[in-house]
């Protein structure tokens, strides 16, 4: 009984004709396929190359730290990579340069006028 119901459901549907699939010629992908490969290579080295060239400048910057004032530590241009990279492998100079950085960028809490004198004296 629903095998005459599909049957007759199905000759509603007729058959067209399928058209060809055009399809670019072979040389021109091929040639814009190698320009995005290069492209991405190219922008995928000079990104390591300038990462690795930073990171070892901070490396350099921080070993000589001890011979170096604090200024100097502060003025280096420090990526998260490499802070990552410091918070890993050396944590006591991790530490030191977040100290460092913070007495740089905070107010300070000791002196006549600071933040803390002011609002104790409310």
């Amino acid at each position: 009984m629903h095998d005459e119901e599909i049957e007759r459901y199905l000759a509603k549907f007729k058959p067209r004709p399928v058209r060809a699939l055009g399809v670019p010629p072979r040389g021109e992908q091929v040639w814009s396929l190698r320009l995005v490969a290069a492209v991405v290579f190219l922008v995928g080295g000079v990104s390591l190359w300038h990462l690795w060239r930073e990171t070892k400048s901070v490396k350099d910057a921080l070993s000589k730290r001890h011979d170096l004032p604090t200024t100097a530590v502060r003025a280096s241009n420090l990526n998260t990579i490499a802070l990552t990279r410091l918070a890993l492998e050396d944590n006591e100079d991790f530490e030191a340069l977040l100290a460092d950085r913070s007495r740089a960028a905070l107010p300070s809490f000791q002196g006549e006028n600071s933040t803390l004198r002011v609002l104790a004296r409310e």
